[in-house]
């Protein structure tokens, strides 16, 4: 079973996958997978949910596996903190996605999971298995989510941002935002973060924020 398992080449997968890859039934396929989970060669993440113990993984590489099937990418605060332009780690990994938001606890890290409009999706590359917001669309998505849930006044530790952060991507994202009146205040909630926000020079040092 465990070499069956192992030659799918997967990061996770469902007990739904182990039982069509074994050719037997849901079950069944969960009392073999709590057996090998009892000899160490596979972790369950969550009901469900499956990892070979053997693969180290990175913790942000299964976002799409806990919203399928609706796509999602790292961002928000996360994104920020991975980008260096935020200094504090979150403790848990925020996740945009097309998915009802909800909080997941599994055994490698706790996640937040926000629901984005699909015209609001996007904005990410991907990398190692990783899917990352840029540092323009993850400043987007936290304040466009904490505004339409009512945080027009949320604030973000002091950012540090790279000399080609780009002004035009957000306006981009913003026009992207149907009610007039959200679009206003998530712009006037980015404009208020960038107004402390640094800059870093390619040809000098770190210089303070113009939002003009």
């Amino acid at each position: 079973m465990y070499s069956t398992l192992r030659r799918l080449s997967v990061p996770v997968l469902t007990t739904g996958e182990a039982a069509a890859a074994l050719q037997t039934s849901g079950s069944a396929a969960s009392r073999g997978l709590r057996t090998l989970e009892a000899q160490g060669l596979v972790r369950r993440l969550r009901h469900g949910l499956w990892i070979l113990a053997d693969q180290s993984l990175d913790p942000r590489a299964i976002v799409a596996e806990l919203t399928r099937p609706f796509p999602a990418y790292i961002s928000f605060q996360s994104a920020l903190a991975a980008r260096g332009a935020i200094d504090q780690i979150p403790r848990e990994i925020s996740v945009a996605s097309l998915a009802k938001p909800r909080r997941i606890e599994t055994r490698l890290a706790t996640y937040v999971i926000h629901r984005l409009p699909p015209a609001l999706f996007g904005g990410f590359e991907e990398s190692a298995g990783v899917a990352l917001a840029t540092v323009e669309k993850a400043l987007f998505d936290y304040f466009y989510v904490a505004s339409a849930s009512g945080r027009s006044r949320a604030r973000l530790p002091e950012l540090d941002l790279p000399a080609s952060f780009s002004r035009k991507q957000i306006d981009s994202w913003l026009a992207r935002i149907r009610s007039a009146r959200l679009r206003t205040r998530v712009r006037a909630a980015i404009g208020r973060a960038l107004e402390d926000a640094e800059y870093e020079d390619a040809h000098g040092p770190r210089r303070r924020s113009s939002t003009t």
